[in-house]
């Protein structure tokens, strides 16, 4: 639900934030609606002038719509009332709080941050806490992540891991309308960096794990900027959740000192959420989980010891709540989440196709190492791209990885966007000569995947890489509609031989 205010009163705003750096006109009536897309724009709306391709003409084009004032870090030579900002973004944040009137005050946060493990953490918290709720009668928790968001009625596939602050507080607004009281939210460092959560509070921190990833010219300039802008979390909130096994630990404790109180869990018996006897059982991952409140045999249906780790995380963020023993092992015993360690074979397992959203160096080191473990004998051939328009750096280590432990690489596109798949597939071929596998490059996802799972030799393990479920792709600025690297992954071990899930 927004809340009506004059430009008067949001320039006082961004005053009072320290942002505004000048101003000019007046406006009588209220603001009717706060945008930064154009072509969203209504009549009274005030329009925010943001993004690193904004032009000239998204402003005039959002004044042919219906907009009244702006807010930008430059003044343009159109005659309506105008206030200037030292940095937009910021003053986005600062705004969108304001329009919606801080609906994150109304709800329950836990916010998840760390290189790798944020999604699939959030889904284990999600289905922690709806089991608990179902019991107590009450509706289930909001989500915000990756893959997708929920807010109580409607549930859409995800644009980013954390939306910009102007989408996120109108999904957090949504959420208390439509009944919900707590909600989870993955937060991206970027998302911490260039203020998509300023002004938000979270109850609850989690951070998973550290390492280098999202080194670019547009994202962060290096690991220190990077691990900086992860670390900031913590100032916004009351409890925090460390992996007490995370590289860098001593450094994550001492920014989360700051906190009322800090949790921590991993394989360290010193944890207060301690998981141990970590083995593969009957086609499940069975571990000891030991909490302050209970211990015991638990399971997972997804595989991997580091779905384990998300999975004490997440225990770990939900047990404030009161979720008991027995409704915690009936939910980690049966979550699957879409998109991680999605696993299709041949019936006499000679085939092994797995899709997950791996996409950066730890994910890969995790997910290859499992796979020579639990599949020893068997061919690797992986199936990956990189991302466009940033984390440069990702694209060599990532074809260092796969080149080391592949038997046969297929490059494939990602999300190129603005750039050439090609020039992408370049960088990761240059990784990939560091080891043993051949590559070849097939730009076509959808076909890159179809044709790695149909060429595959018995004792074969297919690693599909990148974006588990998705089913669009950036290109040019535009997403467009695909096949998801499951349904291709499944369909083509269907052509060869009859699938057994």
């Amino acid at each position: 639900m927004s809340v009506l205010y004059g430009f008067d009163e949001y320039i006082k705003r961004l005053k009072d934030a320290g942002l505004l750096t000048g101003s000019g006109g007046e406006i009588k009536d209220k603001i009717s609606f706060l945008c930064c897309d154009s072509k969203k724009t209504v009549p009274g709306s005030l329009f925010v002038c943001k993004g690193n391709h904004f032009k000239p003409e998204y402003l005039f084009d959002a004044v042919s719509r219906g907009a009244v004032c702006y807010v930008s870090e430059k003044k343009y030579d159109i005659d309506i009332p105008y206030a200037l900002v030292s940095d937009v973004r910021a003053a986005l944040a600062e705004l969108s709080d304001m329009f919606y009137g801080s609906p994150w005050k109304k709800l329950k946060l836990i916010g998840v941050t760390g290189t790798k493990g944020k999604t699939t953490t959030i889904h284990f918290i999600k289905a922690l806490l709806d089991a608990h709720f179902k019991d107590l009668n009450t509706a289930p928790a909001g989500l915000v992540s990756t893959v997708e968001t929920f807010d109580g009625k409607t549930t859409e596939e995800s644009v980013n891991s954390t939306p910009e602050s102007i989408d996120l507080q109108r999904i957090f607004s949504s959420c208390v309308e439509n009944g919900l009281t707590t909600a989870v939210c993955e937060v991206s460092s970027q998302a911490l960096k260039y203020h998509r959560v300023r002004c938000v509070k979270f109850d609850t921190a989690v951070f998973t794990n550290i390492g280098e990833d999202h080194i670019s010219p547009v994202e962060h300039p290096d690991f220190e900027d990077y691990f900086a802008s992860k670390l900031k979390i913590f100032s916004q909130c009351k409890t925090a959740v460390i992996n007490r096994d995370c590289e860098h630990f001593k450094r994550v404790s001492s920014a989360a000192s700051v906190c009322e109180k800090v949790v921590t869990y991993g394989d360290t018996p010193d944890c207060d959420v301690y998981f141990s006897n970590v083995r593969k059982e009957n086609g499940k991952t069975r571990f000891t989980l030991k909490t302050p409140y209970f211990e015991g045999e638990f399971s997972l249906k997804i595989a991997g010891f580091f779905n384990v780790s998300n999975a004490a995380a997440a225990v770990a963020a939900t047990l404030p709540f009161g979720i008991d023993e027995h409704t915690v092992r009936e939910v980690l015993a049966k979550t699957a989440v879409s998109g991680r360690m999605e696993t299709y074979c041949t019936p006499d397992n000679s085939i092994v196709a797995i899709v997950d959203y791996a996409h950066n160096a730890m994910s890969f080191e995790n997910l290859f190492s499992y796979v020579l473990k639990e599949y020893p004998g068997y061919r690797i051939v992986s199936v990956f791209g990189s991302v466009g328009n940033k984390a440069e750096v990702r694209r060599y280590a990532l074809g260092k990885i796969a080149g080391k432990y592949s038997d046969f690489v297929y490059i494939t596109s990602e999300h190129p966007d603005y750039e050439s798949p090609y020039a992408i597939a370049e960088q990761i071929a240059e990784g990939i000569k560091e080891g043993k596998a051949e590559y070849t490059v097939i730009p076509d996802r959808e076909l890159a995947v179809t044709t790695a799972v149909k060429e595959a030799k018995d004792k074969t393990v297919v690693l599909v890489l990148g974006v588990g479920d998705e089913t669009t792709q950036r290109i040019n600025g535009v997403l467009y509609e695909r096949r998801s690297d499951s349904e291709c992954a499944l369909s083509a071990l269907e052509e060869k031989t009859k699938v057994s899930v």
